[in-house]
């Protein structure tokens, strides 16, 4: 079972030749290309993006600009409070401005007043002295001196006074009219070029260049993204990344990690391909993939980092939202056309960056785990939708759990056996020898491997689903003496099966060591686990260890939004977290490609039951039982005697076999006309006597099984309304 990507997120011509490809009933080869006059025949437009040339493109860009323009404004916002708001910076330039204008002459003119005050002192003092009276006239004389001196230095100091303030406002006037001019002259030009509008225009420029000169806080620091994360709504910098892989413990001050490639916005996420030095491989990175996420401020799921070749090179991608957060629907619901499996693939389910996941029955087994509840049965969904609409293949499931979850598609299945394990060892044993049949054909043929051309020579594909698989495997219990065999038969099945056309595929709820033994994961190259409860379940299911290299599914939230989603590993994707795509089963979705693969199969007369099955014939010839379509009863158990099978169950399989999961009683009656000929319609019978007849041969056969059951409202295959019975009313009354 190999694994494929294609792009699902917007439209890909690759994709919808890909999806063309399922609902082609013909195979051939494609036509070639038409060869058009182009001016860039090598497509060599490395400066125009490619989301320019489709709408869709478009329409992602304009939504994405939209998500950006709302968090550009919260982040704003959010700076505003600070001493790097806008507010706060032109507040900051205003004030530095009008400082630069009064300049540093008014402490020139503080001090000369000084010296006028003191000067203005000393005089008042000594002319004080001066004037006082019965002096000596030497003394007199002298202190006349002193006072003409005071005089004289107040007089001075006075004048240098005057020419300091003088010289303060001659300066200040020039520095203000330069820097007054610039606006008087924008605000004029605004005014006369366009008026009003104009002179917001220049006011506002006017406030832009008062933030830029107010950018530097009092502390020197200028505002930058050193705090900045993505989970809080901010772009994604070369500077962020070098932070985030150092916070992570990443790199170290003499590593780096060096950008080949912008940071580029792509669609809803951000993408980047990076190289690193000094010894750091793209393992190390991903082991750290939960520190790297912590840094960039958003869960780990949302970050994805993918090897290019060396290994120092990837790219990292990261989400701007949830990418598993919505529920993508299977391309193949509603469909009628033929599939091709082998080469096409089936839908599987979808990656973080929005491409779906394809399964192609040819390379290998798969082995899915997870806990109850955590989406593994959607995983088997998926694989049923896909199989049912190729008609080479023969679909064997097991159900371990032993509900009805797959009764209601049992016509469309060539083995339905519910729990058994007994009945599954005896299939592994003819299944084993159907191995060596294939391979000896190859043998024969020169070949080491099947090829879609050898299919209908080898008899077709075997695809083999044991759902639950501890029902089977565990050793304590009733059942425990077929564990052994059981495992070691699935053991070589899924080690050489897929080459010869025999593909398993295994699922538990329980993934333990003793459910799930090492020689049978090993030989599992396709392992899908959903969440489960401890490292070491993940481990069970993915390897071992690689929970320590980050690939863990304990990890996985346990909620209702994150069913399905899990950690893949194939040969061809490595590991990537995928989430299942998504099959309404309780609406009916599994039941339609269940009765559209009935419509395939019959029109190439491979309709289980009416055709030949070498396991199944040869299962009962062995057991007295061929458990096609569900067995004698159509519900998965196994019985050996025709009149075990009782007239309820006749009526299960006529309501199933309409795929709608109820039949009008004209429905049943055609049915059952085929078992027993007295249901058969008389040749002169009105549509009323017939009705009225049959349906008291219906009623009278349900009292003898002691069965209350009336016909009730459904839908006819057209739509309309008539009285019929339900397949949930059925199982709800057996």
């Amino acid at each position: 079972m190999s694994i494929e990507t294609t792009p699902s997120s917007a439209p890909d011509p690759e994709w919808e030749r890909l999806v063309a490809g399922y609902l082609s009933g013909r195979e051939k080869d494609p036509a070639p290309p038409a060869v058009v006059n182009t001016p860039d025949p090598m497509g060599d437009t490395p400066l125009v993006p490619a989301w320019t040339r489709t709408a869709g493109g478009w329409k992602d860009r304009a939504a994405a600009g939209r998500v950006n323009s709302v968090r550009s404004f919260r982040r704003w916002m959010r700076r505003q409070a600070t001493q790097h708001g806008h507010g706060a910076q032109t507040f900051r330039g205003m004030r530095r401005t009008f400082l630069w204008i009064q300049g540093t002459e008014g402490a020139q003119v503080a001090a000369a007043r000084h010296e006028v005050q003191q000067a203005q002192r000393d005089y008042k003092t000594a002319k004080w002295a001066h004037d006082r009276r019965l002096l000596p006239g030497k003394e007199k004389d002298k202190r006349r001196t002193e006072m003409e001196k005071a005089f004289g230095s107040s007089v001075s100091a006075m004048s240098k006074y005057k020419s300091a303030r003088k010289d303060a406002r001659i300066k200040r006037a020039l520095r203000g009219a330069a820097a007054l001019a610039p606006i008087a002259a924008a605000e004029g030009t605004g005014f006369y070029l366009i008026g009003g509008p104009g002179g917001l225009l220049a006011t506002g420029s006017t406030l832009v260049a008062f933030a830029l000169i107010g950018r530097r806080t009092e502390a020197g620091e200028i505002y930058n993204d050193r705090t900045a994360k993505i989970g809080d709504g901010d772009r994604m910098t070369d500077d962020m990344l070098d932070r985030a892989f150092r916070d992570a413990g990443i790199i170290r001050a003499e590593q780096a990690i060096i950008f080949r490639s912008p940071v580029i916005q792509d669609g809803r996420a951000w993408l980047v391909h990076i190289e690193t030095t000094g010894g750091v491989t793209v393992a190390d990175v991903q082991k750290k993939g939960d520190a790297l996420a912590s840094a960039l401020g958003i869960p780990r799921h949302q970050m994805d980092i993918r090897k290019e070749g060396r290994e120092d090179q990837f790219s990292f991608w990261v989400s701007m939202s949830d990418p598993f957060g919505r529920a993508v629907l299977n391309p193949l619901i509603g469909t009628t056309d033929k599939v091709n499996a082998w080469r096409s693939g089936l839908p599987l389910g979808f990656d973080k960056r929005g491409s779906i996941v394809l399964a192609t029955i040819s390379d290998y087994s798969l082995l899915v785990g997870g806990t109850t509840r955590s989406g593994k049965g959607m995983a088997i969904a998926n694989i049923l939708v896909g199989a049912m609409l190729d008609p080479r293949i023969r679909v064997r499931l097991f159900d371990g759990k032993g509900t009805g979850e797959y009764v209601g598609i049992a016509e469309s299945l060539d083995t339905f056996v519910r729990r058994n394990p007994e009945r599954l060892l005896q299939f592994l044993k003819v299944l084993a020898a159907e191995l060596e049949r294939r391979t000896e054909i190859l043998v024969d043929l020169g070949v080491s491997k099947a090829t879609e051309e050898l299919l209908e020579q080898l008899g077709g594909i075997e695809l083999v689903i044991v759902d639950e698989l501890a029902t089977y495997t565990v050793k304590g219990g009733l059942n425990g003496q077929y564990a052994e065999e059981i495992v070691e038969l699935l053991a070589q099945i899924a080690a050489v099966g897929a080459a010869v056309g025999i593909v398993l595929v295994l699922a538990t709820q329980s993934p333990k060591v003793d459910v799930v033994p090492s020689r049978l994961r090993g030989n599992c190259s396709g392992r899908w686990s959903m969440r489960v409860e401890s490292a070491t379940a993940s481990n069970t299911i993915l390897g071992d260890g690689v929970a320590g290299d980050g690939y863990d599914a304990s990890k996985i939230e346990n909620s209702k939004s994150t069913r399905g989603r899990g950690w893949l590993t194939t040969p061809d994707t490595g590991f990537i977290e995928a989430r299942s795509l998504f099959v309404d089963v309780e609406n009916g979705d599994l039941r339609k490609a269940a009765f559209a693969g009935l419509a395939l199969r019959e029109a190439v007369g491979r309709v289980p039951g009416r055709c030949p099955d070498p396991i199944e014939d040869r299962l009962k010839v062995e057991t007295g039982v061929s458990m096609t379509a569900g067995g004698p009863i159509g519900n998965g158990r196994v019985e050996t005697a025709d009149d075990a099978t009782t007239f309820l169950d006749h009526l299960v399989k006529a309501v199933s076999s309409t795929g709608r999961g109820e039949a009008t009683r004209a429905e049943v009656f055609a049915y059952l006309a085929q078992i027993d000929p007295q249901f058969e319609r008389g040749a002169d019978e009105s549509d009323a006597q017939y009705g009225s007849r049959v349906g008291k041969l219906l009623a009278a056969a349900l009292t003898a099984d002691g069965v209350d059951l009336k016909a009730v409202k459904v839908a006819t295959a057209d739509g309309r309304e008539s009285r019929g019975y339900r397949l949930d009313d059925l199982h709800a009354v057996r």
